[in-house]
């Protein structure tokens, strides 16, 4: 029996990792398109699960341990709400599964409509030795680099690139295993210490400035839309995703990007990572390719580009409606990482926070004799009430806050409650594993 489709939504969309924010991100701008969302993931208590903007919710095996088990899981759920009539439906991947659905998406062929890059454009862009010599063919500016591992002479590898350089796993996410090194004893003594059963890192080039996101849509290696932001802020500080987000012009990343889409045939999606020292005679440089979305993707939604809405439009019809142009200067924050990094920089500069830690402890665990209750209290209240250290501790955060002031606001839709569940995602994981999941720490 056929579905009544007299009140149907135009399309249907199956959405990967329901656990993050982005995937609710893209929820909330595909439902609003009139389109019905169905998130998924392999664990329960999610933001889409209990979201309005998602009509069911499937669980799947964990692509990560089990990566045959996921895709028939996943074909599996595609093939159980699959539309009875000849609506669109697609399958729009969120995060680091892209890369395992695009290798597989033969096996999706005749149920879903598969939105991923082509297997053979990602395959020119990861692992991270492939991007330096795609770079180099396509004539955009990239690091110097030198894959360590299986090469015949390490010593002349690691001399063939000046110092400072950086390790860096050759597939990861964002800022994990990354390591500089500013001399040659730091870097040879990090090798040895390379755990054996482990693939050696490669061995990059440092590149001065400072890290910018530029994230496009592309339509058979032209760029349809585009936008680059920068993080003002990050949680953890120096590695993790950006907490308080400012859009920019992206004038020159396009510049650059042009001829690296093109000479990939790229089709969807993907965030570039470019370093760059501000000043416009300047190229910026090339450090890497996910072809996925992105942590920012709220922000840039916000910004005025609807990414997943675009990328649906391309997959079901070969075209999409002209962008907005992005708003430049616009910002987003998640609250309360946001305020963490705030604190997390003014302890950078001063150890206030290590000081009062340690006169607690002296306080609650000493095991001194010499020192009575008293004089443990008198420290306490000394450290606690430093003026020039909680001083400068309190005018990092005001300030942070008045950076992130008129900022969106990336979190759960006011509208959206029952969303709020998924929340409890990210303390669980605080609990359970003692660090943030992978998008709120990278990417």
């Amino acid at each position: 029996m056929n579905e009544d489709t007299s009140s149907q939504p135009h399309g249907r969309v199956i959405l990967t990792y329901g656990r993050s924010l982005m995937s609710l991100a893209a929820a909330q701008v595909l439902n609003d398109r009139g389109l019905e969302v169905i998130g998924c993931d392999s664990i329960d208590l999610t933001v889409t699960q209990h979201s309005r903007y998602c009509s069911d919710y499937a669980v799947h095996r964990d692509f990560d341990e089990d990566p045959e088990g996921f895709i028939d899981d996943l074909v599996a759920i595609a093939e159980k709400h699959a539309p009875a009539d000849d609506r669109p439906y697609v399958l729009m991947p969120v995060f680091r599964e892209t890369k395992l659905i695009a290798r597989n998406a033969h096996r999706f062929r005749g149920v879903i409509t598969v939105a991923a890059p082509p297997w053979e454009a990602i395959s020119g862009v990861e692992p991270k030795d492939q991007l330096i010599e795609t770079a180099e063919r396509a004539g955009v500016r990239a690091p110097r680099a030198v894959k360590l591992e299986g090469h015949p002479d390490r010593e002349e590898a690691i001399r063939s690139i000046p110092l400072p350089a950086l390790t860096k796993p050759a597939e990861g996410v964002g800022g994990r295993g990354i390591e500089r090194h500013d001399d040659l004893e730091s870097l040879k003594a990090h090798l040895d210490d390379h755990p054996e059963d482990e693939p050696l890192p490669i061995l990059q080039e440092f590149v001065e400035g400072e890290d910018y996101c530029f994230c496009v849509l592309c339509h058979d290696g032209e760029i349809v839309a585009h936008m680059a932001y920068r993080n003002l802020q990050s949680y953890p500080k120096g590695t993790g995703a950006g907490v308080l987000r400012e859009t920019v012009d992206d004038e020159l990343f396009l510049k650059e990007a042009r001829p690296l889409m093109k000479s990939l045939e790229w089709n969807g999606v993907c965030e570039i990572d470019y370093r760059w020292t501000g000043e416009p005679e300047d190229r910026p440089c090339l450090i890497e390719v996910n072809a996925r979305f992105w942590a920012g993707l709220f922000h840039s939604i916000a910004s005025g580009i609807e990414y997943p809405w675009l990328w649906y439009q391309l997959a079901t019809e070969g075209r999409c409606d002209e962008p907005r142009k992005a708003e430049i200067g616009r910002k987003s924050k998640v609250p309360f990482f946001w305020f963490l990094a705030a604190a997390q920089d003014a302890a950078a500069h001063e150890d206030y926070p290590q000081r009062l830690h340690q006169a607690w402890e002296n306080l609650t665990h000493g095991t001194d004799d010499d020192r009575n209750t008293f004089d443990k209290l008198t420290d306490l209240a000394k450290a606690t009430f430093d003026a020039p250290a909680l001083a400068h501790l309190v005018k990092s955060v005001m300030e942070a806050h008045k950076q992130g002031e008129e900022s969106a606001v990336d979190f759960i839709p006011p509208e959206d409650p029952g969303a709020a569940l998924g929340a409890l995602f990210v303390a669980s994981s605080l609990i359970r594993h003692g660090k943030l999941p992978p998008e709120l720490k990278n990417g």
